[in-house]
């Protein structure tokens, strides 16, 4: 299990597949795809996001998490801002990043890490 506000990692799932869904509009066959994943060397869970979108700009991947920073016609540029901001809260690591094959961008996909606790540990909060 992994402790945090179920309203805030809602948000969080919503704000990165709306934004995959974004990504991938006018795709011929568009795809996203979320996953969760067992970590233990780390002792933590990820959850995987990916899209076969146009991925993102050099430039912008650097600032993607800064608010108002866009690649949208009608973005605000706040939705990677608030998922980092929630992730802070929570504890988790987060990691975004092209997806690519054979040297070309065939999409993006953002990561999160959130640390695991046991049953005993909750039941204590």
């Amino acid at each position: 299990a992994i402790l945090g506000d179920a309203q805030q990692l809602r948000q969080v799932i919503h704000n990165l597949l709306q934004n995959a869904q974004d990504a991938t509009e006018g795709r011929e066959q568009p795809e996203v795809r979320i996953a969760t994943q067992w970590v233990p060397a780390t002792g933590r869970v990820r959850l995987i996001v990916q899209d076969n979108g146009a991925g993102f700009p050099a430039k912008i991947l650097k600032r993607a998490f800064e608010p108002y920073v866009t690649t949208k016609s009608r973005g605000t540029g706040l939705g990677l801002a608030v998922v980092k901001k929630i992730a802070e809260e929570h504890n988790a690591r987060i990691d975004l990043k092209n997806r690519e094959t054979d040297g070309l961008v065939v999409g993006a996909q953002v990561s999160l890490s959130f640390q695991v606790v046991d049953s005993q540990q909750t039941q204590l909060l």
